[in-house]
């Protein structure tokens, strides 16, 4: 068991996990909506959770997944008072939970890195930049090249075509055919519920290589 405060540095992770409270959820619950209190900050330790809004007429607009060894609703952090999105989970979810105030004290109190702490947030702005950046294009399959090109874990994109669809403004039946055209053309395979990225030079060449805009 690490114990706290015993001159070892520990990282966000371990934060959580020693001090804070497991929860669980099934697909399709939700953690918080919009306008709930900040009270709290998660760490996703297992799982896949998904973020949306809601527009006018009350439809779910996805806005992106969040996968593990991330954090969510850290709304707090900033001073904000209410929950600007809404998250509920995609797949078996674990979660740990802390008031946001004790998680900063417990960083502080057990010399978490103030680099490992930005990683985070750093991680969070990249992302949205490349969904930002994915949306700009106007031709589908740039867009979807791009999406593949920046969201993929080593060389696995692990979207099914309707999440994907969803995060990228397209429709399932275009997403479906153009990844059927880049599999034809040798840049990507397909599995079941994830595609192996073959040619990333390839990809990039699509769209240009065109990188997210961060400085």
């Amino acid at each position: 068991m690490i114990q706290e405060n015993k001159d070892i540095e520990l990282n966000v992770a371990e934060i959580f996990r020693l001090f804070g409270h497991a929860q669980q959820y099934s697909p399709g619950e939700i953690i918080f909506q919009k306008g709930d209190s900040t009270d709290k900050i998660y760490f996703v330790a297992k799982g896949r959770v998904r973020t949306y809004c809601l527009n006018e007429r009350g439809d779910e607009i996805t806005l992106f997944y969040i996968d593990e060894n991330q954090l969510i609703g850290s709304e707090p952090l900033s001073n904000i008072q209410k929950r600007k999105i809404s998250v509920d989970s995609v797949t078996n979810v674990q979660l740990y939970s802390m008031n946001a105030n004790v998680f900063l004290e417990k960083c502080i109190k057990n010399k978490v890195s103030i680099l490992n702490l930005m990683e985070f947030f750093i991680n969070k702005i990249i992302t949205l930049s490349n969904y930002i950046c994915c949306n700009r294009f106007m031709k589908n399959n740039e867009k979807l090249a791009y999406f593949l090109y920046t969201n993929c874990a080593g060389d696995v994109v692990q979207y099914t075509h309707e999440q994907i669809a969803l995060l990228t403004g397209m429709n399932r039946v275009s997403v479906t055919k153009l990844l059927n055209t880049f599999a034809d053309e040798k840049l990507i395979s397909q599995h079941y519920k994830e595609i192996k990225i073959l040619n990333m030079k390839g990809l990039a060449s699509i769209f240009n290589s065109i990188g997210y805009f961060i400085d």
